[in-house]
C-alpha cells in the first residue's frame, strides 16, 4: 500500500471532521437563537399584557374623585409598573448596545408607560395605539431575527452589504 493513500485518506477524515463540527456548531446556535426569539418573544407579550393592566388601572386612577381610594389604589399601580420595568429590563439585556432596530422597538415599549404620550381626549384609544406600534415594530424585528437563524448567512451579507454601499 502506498504511504499516500494513507495521508489522504487521513486527510480526508480530518475535513470530515472539521466539516461536522462546523455543521453541528451551526445546528446547535440555531437551536440557542430560536430560544432566545421565543423567551423575547414571550417576554415582550408579558411586558404589553402588564403595561395593558397598568394603564387600565391608571386611568381608574385617574377618574377616581376619592383620595382614599386613590392611597388604596396607589400601591397596586406602582407593584404593576415596577414589574413591568423589569421585564422591561430582561427584553432590553437581550440586545446588543449597537442594535439600533431594537432600539426603535425598546422605546415604543417605554412608551406604553408614559402617560404624556397619551391623548387627553381619548387617553385609552391613544394608548392601543401606542401598544398597537410597539407590537408592529416588535413582530417585525422578530420576523428579522428569525429569518437570520434559519439563513445565518443573510445577516453577514446585510452587514456587508451595507459597509460597501454606505462608503
Amino acid at each position: 500500500m502506498n504511504t499516500g493513500d494513507g495521508t489522504l485518506a487521513t486527510l480526508w477524515i480530518a475535513f470530515g471532521t472539521i466539516f461536522a463540527a462546523f455543521v453541528i456548531r451551526g445546528v446547535k446556535i440555531s437551536e440557542f437563537r430560536q430560544a432566545w426569539i421565543n423567551e423575547l418573544r414571550s417576554d415582550i407579550a408579558e411586558y404589553t399584557s402588564k403595561t395593558h393592566e397598568w394603564m387600565d388601572l391608571y386611568l381608574d386612577f385617574n377618574r377616581e374623585n376619592s383620595q382614599i381610594t386613590k392611597a388604596e389604589i396607589e400601591p397596586k399601580l406602582n407593584r404593576i409598573k415596577y414589574d413591568a420595568l423589569h421585564i422591561l429590563d430582561r427584553i432590553t439585556l437581550r440586545f446588543s448596545p449597537e442594535d439600533t432596530d431594537a432600539d426603535i422597538v425598546l422605546e415604543k415599549l417605554v412608551d406604553l408607560l408614559d402617560p404624556s404620550r397619551l391623548d387627553s381626549k381619548n387617553q385609552y384609544t391613544s394608548w392601543r395605539k401606542l401598544s398597537d406600534e410597539a407590537i408592529s415594530k416588535a413582530r417585525a424585528l422578530l420576523k428579522e431575527e428569525w429569518e437570520d437563524t434559519k439563513n445565518p448567512l443573510r445577516k453577514k451579507y446585510r452587514s456587508f452589504k451595507s459597509i460597501i454601499f454606505t462608503k
